[in-house]
């Protein structure tokens, strides 16, 4: 009966972890090299969107009223508070990359992670005052690959197919299933960048 008990615990704890990790059945190639860290601004939200989309990699949203949300490939997940050191161990990727300065990803939330990771991975903070720049930077850091040329034209169609995302209302939903919207970007946040045009971008 114990032996039974024993098996039945475990294949519960197995079932959990793919859940949170469903890529841990597979080969370690498919285990997350990096997990990028964004506050619910437009701008960074968009730029770990682009990233997704290029890598199927992860990325971990703070929203603005403490909750956490960890975006896969095919999957959203809202993690408590007191468990996000064991879903990031269970993503054990690389690097932590906290996109964006203070306004955007507080330094308590910075000071959180440092606290539950106690320096087993490296973490990182990437911000700078043109959003290209930074694109730039990152697709150098992690290899990614016309991470600037995408997030330029992601950035451009949704300020021309949505206008209202230039200044939208914060959603305020009591759901907990829910994620939130992404709101404008913080107070006194620089432009994400001069303009270029597109067949400019491309020819480079």
């Amino acid at each position: 009966m114990k032996k039974f008990l024993l098996i039945a615990v475990a294949a519960v704890l197995s079932l959990s972890a793919l859940h949170a990790a469903p890529w841990a059945s597979h080969n370690s190639r498919r285990k997350p090299k990096y997990l990028l860290v964004v506050g619910n601004y437009k701008t960074p939200r968009l730029m770990a969107e682009t990233v997704r989309s290029l890598t199927k990699q992860p990325y971990l949203l703070v929203s603005n009223d403490g909750r956490f949300f960890i975006f896969m490939s095919r999957d959203i997940q809202e993690v408590p508070a007191n468990k996000l050191d064991v879903y990031i161990n269970l993503l054990n990727p690389k690097r932590l990359v906290i996109i964006g300065d203070e306004r955007y990803v507080s330094d308590d939330v910075e000071k959180k992670l440092r606290t539950i990771n106690l320096r087993r991975i490296p973490i990182m903070r990437i911000y700078g005052e043109n959003w290209l720049r930074v694109a730039e930077e990152l697709d150098d850091l992690l290899n990614i690959g016309n991470l600037k040329r995408n997030f330029y034209r992601n950035n451009f169609d949704m300020e021309m197919s949505d206008p209202r995302l230039r200044n939208p209302e914060p959603e305020k939903s009591e759901k907990v299933s829910e994620t939130p919207a992404a709101e404008a970007d913080a107070p006194a946040a620089v432009p994400v960048a001069e303009p270029v045009a597109p067949a400019a971008e491309a020819a480079k």
